[in-house]
């Protein structure tokens, strides 16, 4: 039996669609990815800043040092050296635990403080210029007598 043209075109034309609704194969997962937008990572947790403590932790210890230095200045019996007496006291009772590890650190922290002034070579450039700018006034010849 032949099949004119126009029925084996609606034939194919059926077969077809038949095909490409049931036998799209799934593309691989590499392929699937492609399609969806990326997506941003959760946020992650914020840790802790113990460097940032421990050069607090440093601060302290000087900060107390100079605070003893002053209050045998003042003398332990007057006003303002029971006043530093006090405060010795209460930093002492908080920073105390962990003194003498810090206490290791202040040498470095010293050397490190000392490197950053511009007359050490350790300044920023612009604070270079700045200290090796003149003073205004400073260059003028002596006036005359």
């Amino acid at each position: 039996m032949a099949m004119s043209d126009k029925d084996m075109m609606a034939m194919l034309k059926q077969d077809a669609k038949a095909a490409t609704a049931e036998d799209t194969p799934t593309p691989p997962p590499s392929e699937q990815g492609m399609s969806t937008a990326p997506m941003a990572s959760p946020m992650s947790t914020p840790e802790p800043q113990k460097g940032v403590q421990e050069q607090a932790r440093l601060n302290v210890m000087m900060a107390l040092d100079m605070l003893q230095q002053a209050m045998t200045a003042f003398g332990p019996d007057s006003d303002e050296g029971k006043a530093i007496a006090d405060i010795v006291a209460k930093i002492t009772a908080k920073f105390g635990e962990r003194e003498s590890e810090t206490r290791q650190l202040i040498p470095a922290e010293i050397m490190q403080l000392i490197q950053t002034l511009p007359q050490a070579g350790g300044a920023t450039p612009g604070q270079r210029e700045a200290a090796s700018a003149p003073v205004a006034g400073m260059n003028q010849p002596p006036l005359p007598i």
